[in-house]
């Protein structure tokens, strides 16, 4: 079977880890670490700006696509100086094509941003903001283990708008210890008064051995059921849409064309690359992953190696697989012209027992052209998504 090449000539994303923070969050369990000395922050940013190096030296005589999109993520980036952050985004512009269009985010969490670092983020070409707001509530933040409060997020906002960025997503969560339905509709509505472009809505999903999961295991901590938790969902998903928000991704709604087209990328299983600690990446069709150890990162790039695991060449069947539970998290649904064009057959020849037993479970539902998550399969997403694993 011929599999389209597509992803080989749509233009790239760039994901930029930077895995510092003020302090660690109860419930977080990427590649973050807080506290680190401007010794270890600079040697990071080192081995960071070798691994770009080596990855545009190794690409020298390859036809690489131009950049659309920059993504910087963590941990914490508005933590560090912001000269780091400039640095970083000038090389990525002297070793790549960055279209002048291109969407260029940084995570901001409240406490860690100045009127300086966001002068200084705008001019040097980032043009969209994603603040960790998670709860308008003090008693939930300090549950969490945020470093902030109601009042440093109004400051983060006034400075954001004050410095000229009209672009930028605020990320909430439902589902936390303690939360009722009016702590959720609280939180929008105040929200509303900044007038953001996009909204993120996370559950909380406890991870192993974090210090929240061990809370609640040990009884200290309660969380809402599920039925009161799908309550708040289904609230969060009325409210913005009476508010002209679109719900384009299962956690994701936005204003009209506000999308993140960055995260698209991962939902459409278009090429990106990733750099630094613990980054993963989609590129030549094959998936690859940096190491989580901070020392074996810096130590690998100073001796001339990759952090980097490389997996095979992704296979027919795997990259259909992916294209499927991927795309489906996307409220618009996938086409099955699209899934022609790209395998060269119907998904109904490859999946067609899965899809028809997800549409008599009411998980699913397809129109003739389109297939795509109902309100029920929304519920149940992971359930329809692990079906085409």
């Amino acid at each position: 079977m011929n599999v389209n090449k597509k992803n080989q000539i749509d233009p790239l994303g760039i994901y930029v880890h930077i895995p510092f923070c003020l302090k660690k969050c109860a419930y977080c369990d990427f590649s973050s670490f807080s506290c680190q000395s401007e010794d270890n922050i600079r040697d990071y940013f080192e081995a960071l700006h070798k691994e770009i190096r080596n990855f545009a030296r190794e690409n020298q005589n390859s036809d690489l696509p131009m950049v659309d999109t920059v993504y910087f993520g963590g941990g914490t980036p508005s933590s560090v100086d912001a000269g780091q952050i400039e640095a970083t985004l000038a090389l990525l512009k002297e070793v790549f094509v960055i279209q002048d269009t291109a969407e260029i985010t940084i995570e901001i969490n409240p406490g860690t941003l100045t009127a300086d670092k966001a002068r200084r983020y705008k001019k040097a070409g980032i043009n969209r903001a994603s603040v960790g707001l998670q709860a308008w509530q003090d008693f939930l933040l300090k549950i969490l283990g945020r470093i902030h409060n109601q009042a440093d997020f109004i400051r983060t906002m006034e400075i954001l708008k004050n410095n000229g960025f009209e672009n930028f997503s605020v990320d909430v969560m439902v589902g936390l210890p303690g939360q009722k339905l009016v702590d959720v509709m609280e939180t929008l509505e105040a929200l509303m008064a900044f007038s953001p472009t996009h909204l993120s809505s996370y559950s909380l999903i406890l991870e192993p051995d974090t210090p929240m999961a061990n809370w609640v295991e040990a009884g200290q901590l309660d969380l809402p059921d599920e039925d009161e938790e799908r309550e708040m969902h289904w609230a969060v998903d009325g409210f913005l849409k009476q508010q002209g928000f679109e719900h384009y991704e299962i956690s994701s709604y936005c204003r009209p064309g506000c999308e993140s087209r960055h995260n698209v990328k991962y939902w459409e299983l278009e090429p990106y690359l990733g750099f630094g600690l613990g980054a993963h990446g989609f590129f030549q069709g094959r998936r690859y992953g940096n190491t989580n150890e901070l020392r074996q990162y810096c130590e690998r790039l100073n001796a001339g190696k990759s952090p980097a695991v490389f997996e095979p060449v992704m296979a027919p069947d795997e990259m259909m697989s992916e294209w499927m539970f991927l795309g489906l998290r996307k409220l618009s649904g996938i086409r099955d012209a699209d899934f022609i064009t790209r395998f060269g057959e119907s998904f109904f020849v490859r999946y067609g027992e899965v899809i028809n037993s997800l549409i008599a479970d009411g998980l699913l539902a397809w129109d003739g052209s389109v297939l795509k998550l109902t309100d029920r399969g929304q519920d149940f997403g992971n359930r329809v998504f692990m079906a085409f694993v």
